[in-house]
């Protein structure tokens, strides 16, 4: 028997995948022993369309960039082999996979290929095996076991064993889940609904699509078990229209798994009923935000609102209401199937598990991976092939983020490392910028798109946003003054304390990140800044306040603090960078931060110096 995987996820189709895929369904229509089936990404989506071929109980063998030609070598190939005779090996033979008997083909096993050895696939396990479109595929390859095994128990026992895990939100901010799930059952006797937050947005994201376009019936399973853990009956994905393969492929498998009995009334013979509808959204990147999605499936404008109330106490239809992304959910079956203690083998101790992250930029291999928590950028950049002298910066996070730069290059990626480097996780998206960039221009890309999807409800971001990209695209033009960078600078701390939602309070993440990290920059287009570094803030350590704990001489990258411990600490105004590090990390609030009133004021203790 010859079973052959096509991928057919989005990356596939768009290089031509489709042609590949019906060219071999032609030929299996005339022959019995060929089967054709699709399938989505593997990850490598640089090696697109790939296709995979499985002989008789021989090893899988991959191949890559197939084009329609390739097709008649690739069936001669197999049918070789099921003679037992030795194929001649194909320029396009990728790698080979570790199940089945040995082929005697020189190729390397997929593990030990650079983009796939040091990733932990767990989430995206069966991606680009599974057949996304067919739900028997899906439960021969071992979906709905945890679901089977969920439903033996109490729904207290899910939450508790989600909150052992220690997973955390997989879409921005990385709140605990159980938490979150038990903040909403603190309201009883009202009707509880759940939304899955498929509205993927970033521009470089696409980790949330691949998975469901791959893999859909594992986020399904998620939902049911949190629907059932959680008193739901009624779920909501909510996704947005410029996703149509993954839109019908959910659709499909939601289908399947009420044919299946997993969805509908007394879910297999259980007292438990789930309905999952499908909403879909024009594509706003502010209907990520959760108040603001809420309202979109209500039928309204996606315009946040205001918080506190949260959805966990008043959400959709002004029910409490559970919203967890795509990836968030799909962990669940893993954990109920394997226990916390089997999640929590990787990672680190606040952030647990692994994370998908989509690869993009100026990389020679672009697509998405799956690696544990407390992996470093340098490590990513030995998976998507750049290494430390052919990048500038690493923008993470999305238009959201900030720019990690080579000081920063061992970095854990974990929520609590990232954050003291000015960036955040995020979504997970990597976008890789090449030394012959300019970062201006690339912040000035991030705040465009800020201002094109700003709901416009207040006036920080609405207003706020547009005078950024208008003082970055006058810096970026060489048409900048000394007080250009003060005003941008300040603008951005005032947008992020006042915008009325996360899009607004995190669009200035570039621009400061910019300013402390990559201060160069903008030496390099106002000439009056060269050699000052961001002079516009600088730290002081008020006596009075210090206790001598010596965190902030800890966290100093430059060593600009001195004193011992128990000792008052001062800070050598010549060494200090301005990266804010002290500042955060002080638990006394010893450490004051100042800004110059002006470029002239800066002049002016310059002169004093």
């Amino acid at each position: 028997m010859i079973l052959i995987r096509v991928g057919l996820g989005s990356c596939g189709i768009s290089a031509g995948a489709l042609e590949v895929y019906e060219e071999l369904e032609n030929i299996a229509e005339r022959n019995p022993n060929i089967t054709v089936k699709k399938c989505g990404c593997i990850g490598a989506c640089y090696l697109e369309p790939i296709v995979e071929l499985k002989v008789d109980d021989y090893e899988t063998i991959i191949f890559e960039k197939v084009e329609k030609k390739d097709v008649a070598s690739i069936l001669n190939f197999a049918k070789l082999l099921q003679q037992q005779e030795k194929p001649q090996k194909l320029k396009k033979l990728f790698a080979k996979r570790r199940d089945g008997r040995d082929t005697d083909i020189n190729a390397p096993f997929i593990d030990e290929i650079d983009y796939y050895k040091n990733q932990v696939k767990r989430v995206s396990e069966r991606c680009g095996i599974v057949d996304p479109e067919d739900i028997e595929d899906s439960i021969e390859k071992g979906s709905y076991l945890a679901l089977r095994k969920a439903l033996s128990m109490k729904p207290e026992q899910i939450i508790e064993e989600v909150k052992k895990s220690g997973l955390r939100g997989r879409g921005g901010a990385g709140f605990s889940t159980g938490a979150k799930w038990e903040f909403l059952l603190k309201e009883k006797n009202k009707t509880h609904y759940l939304i899955c937050n498929f509205d993927e947005g970033d521009p470089g994201a696409f980790m949330n699509r691949a998975l469901v376009e791959s893999d859909p019936q594992l986020v399904i399973e998620g939902i049911i078990i949190t629907a059932y853990a959680l008193g739901v009956k009624n779920a909501f994905i909510y996704t947005r229209a410029e996703y149509p393969l993954a839109i019908k492929r959910l659709r499909i498998a939601i289908q399947q798994a009420r044919q299946k009995g997993f969805l509908g009334k007394n879910i297999l013979g259980k007292n438990f009923s789930l309905e999952i509808e499908l909403r879909i959204g024009a594509g706003a990147f502010v209907c990520g935000e959760e108040t603001a999605l809420i309202k979109s499936i209500e039928g309204f404008s996606g315009r946040p609102v205001p918080r506190p109330p949260y959805p966990a106490e008043k959400g959709l239809w002004k029910m409490p209401t559970n919203i967890n992304n795509v990836e968030t959910l799909a962990n669940i079956p893993l954990i109920i199937k394997n226990g916390a203690e089997w999640f929590r083998k990787f990672g680190t101790e606040n952030s647990a598990g692994t994370k998908m992250f989509s690869l993009s930029g100026d990389i020679p291999r672009s697509g998405y991976i799956e690696v544990p928590f407390g992996m470093n950028i340098k490590q990513v950049s030995e998976i998507a092939g750049f290494g430390i002298d052919d990048f500038k910066a690493v923008q993470l996070g999305g238009p959201s983020g900030g720019f990690i730069g080579k000081d920063n290059f061992e970095t854990p990626l974990n929520y609590d490392s990232v954050k003291k480097i000015d960036a955040i996780i995020g979504s997970g998206s990597m976008i890789v910028i090449s030394k012959e960039k300019n970062l201006i221009d690339c912040i000035r890309y991030g705040l465009r798109f800020s201002v094109s999807e700003s709901c416009g409800k207040c006036v920080p971001c609405r207003e706020g946003t547009l005078r950024l990209y208008e003082l970055a695209t006058k810096i970026s033009k060489g048409e900048g003054n000394p007080d250009d960078l003060y005003n941008i600078y300040v603008l951005s701390t005032t947008i992020k304390k006042t915008a009325l939602c996360g899009l607004g309070q995190t669009a200035p993440n570039l621009v400061l990140s910019s300013i402390k990290h990559f201060f160069s920059e903008y030496e390099d287009k106002i000439d009056f800044w060269k050699g000052k570094k961001p002079n516009i803030l600088f730290y002081k350590i008020d006596p009075q306040k210090c206790n001598g704990c010596h965190l902030c001489a800890e966290s100093c990258p430059k060593s600009a603090i001195s004193g011992r411990k128990l000792e008052i600490h001062s800070i050598n105004d010549d060494l200090c960078v301005r990266c804010g590090l002290c500042f955060r990390q002080c638990p006394f609030k010893a450490i004051e931060e100042f800004i110059a009133e002006s470029a002239e004021e800066i002049v002016r203790n310059d002169k004093k110096k």
